[in-house]
């Protein structure tokens, strides 16, 4: 009996491009499918260039998370002011990024297990070392602040909120700061835990504008490199991202683009080099999140006061 080899070779060859088949039909369909959009915010950029977001107030430049940061960023004229919150132990917000008051002041200890009066003792421009400057900030007064102190001098710019403290009482004294000094439509609130963003959300009725969590954000970002990301309802006002998450690339025009269509603002962290803000600015990013809110303010030609 002959066998027709032909057959037998075309059969899998024929499944498999029906299989193509579907699959480009499937990706086809999935392109039709209409994103979820978002209310677009103060954080969405609304000119050529991005948004200058001055991270923990400028801490290239200044004792990070102070009003003194907070002030001089202020007066170059930045966007906004990005800070972060944690709760003191007699249950003060106050405005630091680590869990210890160590690496920034001549203090040392929880912020836990410290009180207000207990942080507002230590020296908050101790730690920060200037080239050929040696520390310049000692003995200068300046202190840890609250974040009620920084929605009372800071009048002039909006703040990117992130919670640092695990305390679940944290977003709702956050919420309640926001609605007395009337910010709802001046600040977004974030954290890497999602679970905190929830919270937050649920205790201001979705009134005021929330970033992205980290497991949230590596779904999102697993799905958009599928090109699958339009099933998924990204219900958030912004990201912000670093540009690239272990050998994943994250600024791309594509992920840019995506986010554009939501109205979600993305706002890439920390970059303090020329190179890459201008990468950055020609991406048509809606914000830079820098250490040296000067240099960035400079490189898109705005008057910027010496320092």
């Amino acid at each position: 009996m002959k066998i027709n080899h032909r057959v037998g070779l075309f059969l899998p060859l024929h499944r498999l491009l029906v299989v193509l088949f579907f699959i480009g039909a499937l990706f086809y369909i999935l392109q039709l499918i209409p994103v979820n959009k978002q209310r677009e915010t103060t954080f969405n950029k609304s000119n050529e260039t991005p948004l200058v977001i001055a991270h923990r107030g400028g801490a290239g430049i200044a004792p990070e998370n102070t009003l003194y940061a907070f002030k001089m960023a202020e007066r170059l004229g930045v966007d906004a002011i990005e800070l972060d919150v944690r709760m003191s132990k007699d249950k003060e917000l106050i405005v630091i990024h680590d869990e210890t008051v160590d690496r920034t002041t001549d203090g040392t200890g929880l912020v836990s297990n410290l009180t207000l009066d207990q942080l507002k003792e230590f020296d908050a421009g101790y730690r920060l070392k200037m080239e050929k400057r040696g520390y310049p900030f000692r003995n200068r007064g300046i202190q840890i602040p609250t974040l009620e102190e920084v929605f009372q001098e800071i009048k002039h710019t909006s703040f990117v909120i992130e919670i640092k403290d695990t305390n679940p009482k944290v977003e709702k004294k956050v919420a309640k700061l926001i609605k007395k000094y009337k910010l709802k439509k001046k600040v977004i609130v974030g954290s890497f835990n999602d679970e905190s963003i929830k919270r937050f959300a649920n205790s201001t009725e979705g009134k005021v504008p929330i970033g992205t969590g980290a497991e949230t954000l590596k779904f999102y970002v697993f799905l958009h490199k599928l090109h699958l990301d339009r099933i998924y309802p990204l219900k958030r006002n912004a990201v912000q991202i670093p540009v690239k998450a272990g050998h994943i690339d994250l600024a791309t025009e594509r992920l840019v683009n995506t986010m554009r269509e939501r109205n979600i603002a993305i706002h890439y962290w920390t970059i303090n080099d020329e190179k890459t803000m201008k990468e950055l600015i020609k991406l048509n990013v809606d914000g830079i999140i820098t250490d040296f809110p000067n240099k960035m303010l400079q490189l898109i030609n705005k008057d910027v006061e010496e320092l």
